[in-house]
């Protein structure tokens, strides 16, 4: 779990067009990296291969079995660093329960997953489910063009989840201990019907730049009816960080 506050100040989120939008600015990189770093392992493989390969090979095994499943291009890093991040935020700021990594079931290391970004779903106090789907962006320097690109993805499927990312996301909740959120996601999209009043989005952008001009253009221009809410995370040093990161784990420090 990366806690935010423990290496980030958050000035809170602010009303745009009835929706909302925050900055997440380090004031700690080391211990963001290290934060980081220490969810990469299960954000790639299952934690039973990992238990099994550290009991068999030791640390050095798990540091090189893990280093199979990296990326190594660093726009490939970016990409994933920022859906990690945006996935943790989706868990552990907002509350929502979003399962296992779908990274664990990538077909090749360089490859980029195809469908949403980030799923996930909690259960409301009326007993209701909720799906939030978020899209996740990384680059140094974040302009207009990287914010309309998350936009068109939040957009895709008439702002709903996928039927493919979400079919996907309940059979990676069905064996685990979310069980019953992931027989909810089923039920909902085989029989009872998604609505858009049942969705929330996310945008996660993380840079070392400022985009909030773009963010705020975005929201004022967002004419649909899903609740919006636009995170950026933004660290001086991006390139840095999310190379030190996976560095940490490739070299046998996490």
């Amino acid at each position: 779990m990366i806690h935010f506050n423990e290496w980030c100040t958050f000035g809170g989120f602010a009303p745009i067009h009835g929706h909302r939008a925050g900055v997440l600015q380090s004031y700690d990189d080391a211990k963001g990296i290290v934060t980081l770093a220490a969810c990469l392992p299960n954000a790639y493989a299952e934690s039973g291969s990992l238990a099994k390969v550290a009991e068999r090979f030791g640390k050095d095994g798990v540091a090189q079995f893990l280093r199979n499943k990296f990326p190594t291009k660093a726009n490939a890093r970016s990409g994933d660093a920022g859906e990690i991040l945006a996935t943790t935020f989706l868990h552990g700021e907002c509350g929502y329960v979003v399962g296992p990594s779908r990274l664990i079931q990538r077909d090749h290391q360089e490859w980029a997953m195809r469908g949403d970004d980030v799923l996930g779903a909690r259960f409301e106090s009326n007993g209701h489910l909720r799906l939030a789907k978020a899209e996740a962006k990384s680059s140094n320097k974040l302009g207009a063009a990287t914010v309309k690109a998350a936009r068109l993805g939040l957009a895709r499927n008439g702002e709903l989840p996928s039927p493919h990312s979400l079919t996907q996301f309940a059979e990676r909740l069905l064996p685990t201990a979310e069980s019953q959120i992931g027989e909810a996601v089923l039920s909902v999209q085989l029989s009872d019907g998604l609505r858009p009043d049942r969705v929330d989005h996310l945008m996660f952008l993380f840079t070392a730049s400022d985009p909030s001009a773009h963010v705020a253009a975005d929201l004022n221009s967002y004419s649909g009816s899903v609740s919006q809410l636009t995170v950026t995370l933004r660290v001086e040093g991006h390139q840095e960080f999310i190379n030190d990161a996976y560095e940490v784990v490739v070299n046998g420090g996490s």
